[in-house]
């Protein structure tokens, strides 16, 4: 196995076991068990634990990223069926975003904090554009909605219980729906109103 292969797989192998032991119960042992390989290798790839955690960290997001879009892009530009798929995304991410909270939230992380809170912002902001361009709407229009699916997920990975969650995305998700639709027609009727003008005027 070439080396960056090598050590993509004992990030993944890593993020596995963190995710299902927690971060304060997992040790160096349990991650070299869980990708198969003795504490020599393990150091070899990274220099400490903390260094495992950032790139498991990093790897988390990208996962919660890539599968965010890659579900987006099943479904035509401006299906609001693609909710219900987020929904069920958000939900079995929990214990995932549980274990990122953790992460990000220990004196380990502390000087990285502050740029992963960037990355995640952008994340949020490119997740947004992306469904303004898909429903032609403006970003602004949309944008606490993002930032409020995102905050439920997070506080749903810690405290909340999955039919509690799934009622609150429905509920976001139904409100950003109205929003949407009601631009719609509010933007067709001032294009009809330009039109007459226009013409009128001729």
């Amino acid at each position: 196995m070439k080396r960056t292969k090598k050590k993509d797989y004992i990030i993944e192998k890593s993020y596995e076991c963190f995710v299902k032991n927690g971060l304060e119960n997992t040790t160096t042992r349990d991650l070299c068990a869980a990708a198969n390989i003795n504490s020599n290798t393990l150091y070899y790839y990274f220099g400490s634990k903390n260094d495992i955690l950032i790139e498991c960290v990093n790897y988390g997001f990208r996962k919660l990223e890539n599968e965010l879009f890659e579900a987006l892009n099943k479904f035509d530009k401006s299906s609001f069926d693609i909710f219900p798929r987020l929904v069920k995304i958000g939900l079995d991410y929990a214990p995932q975003m549980r274990f990122l909270h953790q992460a990000v939230s220990s004196p380990a992380y502390e000087e990285y904090r502050e740029d992963q809170l960037k990355k995640v912002n952008a994340f949020y902001d490119r997740l947004g554009k992306e469904l303004a361009e898909r429903f032609k709407c403006p970003y602004e229009l949309i944008k606490e909605y993002i930032f409020e699916i995102m905050t439920l997920l997070s506080y749903f990975s810690l405290w909340g219980s999955r039919e509690m969650a799934a009622i609150q995305f429905n509920k976001i998700f139904a409100e950003f729906k109205e929003t949407v639709t009601n631009y719609w027609q509010i933007s067709s009727h001032e294009d009809k109103a330009d039109l007459s003008a226009e013409y009128g005027g001729k």
